[in-house]
Order: C-alpha cells, then structure tokens, then sequence
C-alpha cells in the first residue's frame, strides 16, 4: 500500500472538517453553562457551511485514494452537498422543539454529526468493508436519534424497534458482502459484478442478501415495519432528519452497490427492483390514506417516495444506451435533493404545532391554521403541493424526471404506476390543505411554537421547494456531471 500523501488528505477535506467540527462540539459543550447551550447550534451551523465549502473545493477532483478503498468522485461530493444541506436544517429545526422539553442540544448535535460523517463514507465507498462501515457510522448515531426522549415511551419503543430491525438487516447485508467475497476473492466493488456474473445460481443468493439488507436500509416495503414507530416516536425535527437523512445515505449505498459493484448484472436484479419499486410507492401510499395523525402520515408517506426514487434506479437497469442509465441515475440525485428538503421541513411545521407535549399532531391541530398563523399554514401548503408533486415545486420536477427516465427506458408500465399512485397520494396530502383552510379551528386549539430558528429554517426550505422547481436547471447540471462521473 503506497504512503498517503497530503494530495490524499486534501481529497477527505470535507471529512476532516466535520470531523473537527464533531470534536469542537463535544468540547465546548462540556465547558458551556446551562444558560449557553444554545451557542452549539450556530457553531454546528458553522462547522456544516465549512464542510460544505470543502466540499466545493474537492468538486471535480476525482480520485481514488487509500488504495482503492475510498474515492472522491463528483457523486460522492453532489451526495456530501446534500448531507450537508440536510445537516444544516436539522441543526435549525432541533433547538425550539429540544429545549421545550429540555432534551440536551450538546448530544444532539453530536450523534447528528457522527450520522452526517457516516453518510460522507457511504458516499465514497468502493470497497464492501468501506461501504459497511460508513453504513453502520451512519445507522448507529440514528438509533439514538429514535430513541432520544428517554422518558417517552413511544419514543423508547421506535428506537428499540429501529436498533433491533436494523442490526437484523445489517447482519444480512454482512452476510452477503461474506458471500461476496467468498465468490469472488475480493471486496472491491468494480470486481463484484464480474466475479458474481461468472458464479451462477451462488452469485444470485449473494446478490439477494445484498439487496434485502440494502433495500432495508431505504424502508422498501416489505422491509419497512419499523419506519412508522420510529418516526412516530422520535422527537419530531428528529423524525424529520430520519426520513430523509439516512434515506439519503442508503440510496447512495444502493447507488454504489447496484450500479458501480453490480451494474453488468443489472438484468438479474432489474425485476426484483421493479418489484419493489411498485410495492413500496402504493403499500406507503395506501396506509398512508388511512392516518388521521399527521406525523404518522408523513411517515408511510415517506416510504412511498422511497418506491419514486427507486423506479429511477429500475429505469437504469432497464436502460439499453449509456445516455438513458445515466438519465436514471440523475432522476435518483435529484428526487432525493428535492425530496429531503420538502420532507424535512413538512416534519417541521408539525413539530411547530406540538408545543404542548400532550399533543399528538394529528388532523384536527391543523385545523383553521390559516387564520391562526397565515404565513406557517402558506409555507405547509406548499410543502404538500411539492410532496404531491404540483408545479411549479421541485416536487413536480422530480416525479417528472422520474417519470421522463422510466419511459424512455421503456417501462411505460413504470410510468402509469407513478401517476395513478401520485393521484393517491393528492388525497391525504391536500386533505391536510383543506383543513388548514377550510375547517374552523378547534375550541382550545393547538398553542404555535414561534422561534426564529425554525423560522429562518423553515423561509429557507420554502424558499429552495419553489426555486428548484423555478429555476431547476442550474442544480441539473450539477446533476449531470455527477451521475456521469460514473459512466
């Protein structure tokens, strides 16, 4: 193994930044008083903007560093921009709803940091040991983040549940890398697809343990049991960071494993993706019609959008010309971006409304909020019109993308699916729409947290739901030169 250089250790400078910053936030919290904790969040804040301008510095480096063990391509860095994205906001929604409640800020921006690092080594894994380990980096800090309101027990019971699912997948996804490596000698991820290709029925069980602990990861139906009670539980800003953070974080694993380790097998496991696709977008879309609890919704709700993103990584294996798989993948960036910050901010806006911890989020504390708070029940609005993918949002352009990359790699099918479930899911997005504004407020309706924390946070997630569904082509050609760096 050659020596590493500083061109090595220029290339993980965004790494080395959050790193730092991890450990400038566990320092400085011990020292803090009481009365000063708040000064964590903006040096959080801080230290993600440093990273992401790291970030910016190593864009078009693409490398391969650690011998082969780790790479620093325009995918990786598009994958950290938005980890950092979604860093920040976290940071911005947590504080209001923590301290009411007077759970610690010093460890939530620790175990937030330490998820947001693992996901920064999912990015750029090109080996199976690399990729287990930022994946378990990433899933370890959101176990605790599930089960932070200690004294809850609904959030007690979404952490357990979470822990013990997840190892679970996890010693499955393990026990494929296992079945790997014993096929074909190696853990390097360009060598997979080959060694797999040539082991027969062997290479198929090794690629279907690969796939349940990956799709695991991303809550695919049927593996997706423990998502409602995990976000239900969590504390709400956290649910928000979990339903997009560490789906994040997957889908580059997915990205990784099916399309770098097993893109020449991609014929073997197109169906099974197909498959999953289908059942994940209409079972989160269907249970979701059925909540009157709106954090619940949003919960299943999520889990149907993981079917969207999928349908553009189905749309790549079912690709016939380069130009069309890449299509696929840039659909996958770009539903993700999108999808994090509308998703965030929605599990926000309810967070907003639970001031009073006895208050469960459901349907009628969204009643009459136009009247109430004109400007927070606006910004929801909005936030639901993207969800269910109403121009001109960003969450309009990414189903179009989605939808765009599915028929022309000839999956009409494909296509119809999405629109017919996009129908369903009009329902109980825009059912929480007319109760906003067209139902009378409850007798002793739901007190409003107004702090300007979640304030900035929540104009800046409107603001970026509307502008990249405005002005989308900037952030696409980001897009492209990141999905074609792997092409």
């Amino acid at each position: 193994m050659e020596p590493t250089t500083l061109d090595d250790l220029f290339t993980l400078l965004p790494e080395l930044i959050l790193t730092i910053t991890v450990l400038t936030v566990i320092t400085v919290d011990v020292f803090l008083p009481r009365t000063l904790k708040w000064l964590l969040t903006p040096l959080t804040v801080l230290g993600l903007l440093l990273t992401g301008i790291g970030c910016l510095q190593v864009w078009g480096v693409n490398a391969s560093v650690f011998a082969g063990f780790y790479v620093v391509d325009d995918l990786s860095v598009f994958f950290k921009g938005a980890t950092v994205v979604i860093g920040v906001l976290s940071a911005l929604f947590g504080p209001p709803y923590l301290v009411s409640r007077r759970l610690p800020l010093g460890e939530f921006n620790t175990i937030l940091l330490f998820s947001l690092l693992g996901m920064f080594v999912l990015a750029s894994s090109s080996d199976l040991i690399t990729l287990f380990l930022g994946l378990e980096l990433m899933v370890m800090p959101s176990y605790l983040l599930a089960g932070f309101h200690k004294t809850d027990r609904y959030s007690n019971e979404g952490g357990l549940k979470y822990f013990l699912l997840g190892s679970f997948a996890s010693a499955i996804l393990l026990l494929g890398i296992s079945w790997a490596f014993g096929l074909t000698g190696s853990t390097r991820l360009n060598d997979l697809g080959s060694g797999l290709l040539a082991s027969g029925p062997a290479g198929l069980v090794a690629i279907g343990l690969l796939t349940v602990g990956a799709t695991f990861k991303v809550a695919a139906v049927p593996f997706h049991y423990w998502t409602p009670d995990a976000y239900q539980g969590a504390p709400t800003p956290i649910t928000g960071f979990l339903s997009v953070g560490p789906k994040l974080g997957a889908f580059a694993l997915l990205v990784r494993l099916f399309v770098v380790g097993l893109g020449a097998e991609r014929a073997d496991w197109l169906a099974v993706m197909a498959v999953l696709a289908v059942l994940t977008m209409t079972g989160g879309n269907v249970v979701a019609m059925a909540q009157t609890n709106v954090k619940r919704m949003l919960a299943y709700s999520s889990i149907a959008h993981t079917g969207y993103i999928m349908a553009g990584l189905t749309a790549f294996a079912a690709a016939t010309t380069p130009e069309v798989q890449q299509q696929g993948i840039e659909a996958v960036l770009f539903y993700v971006l999108g999808y994090g910050v509308m998703n965030i901010a929605a599990f926000a806006v309810v967070g907003m409304l639970q001031r009073d911890p006895r208050r469960y989020g459901g349907l009628a504390s969204f009643a009459g909020l136009a009247g109430r708070a004109p400007a927070l029940a606006a910004a929801m609005a909005v936030l639901l019109l993207s969800l269910t993918g109403i121009p001109p949002t960003v969450g309009f352009f990414a189903k179009l993308y989605v939808l765009l990359a599915t028929v022309d790699a000839g999956l009409g099918w494909l296509a119809v699916v999405i629109a017919l479930n996009a129908a369903l899911a009009a329902f109980y997005y825009l059912r929480v729409i007319v109760y906003m504004y067209m139902r009378d407020a409850e007798s002793d309706p739901a007190p409003i947290e107004r702090h300007p924390l979640g304030s900035f946070a929540l104009t800046l997630s409107v603001a970026g739901v509307v502008l990249l569904g405005l002005f989308p082509e900037p952030i696409l050609g980001f897009l492209r030169t990141s999905a074609g760096s792997l092409f």
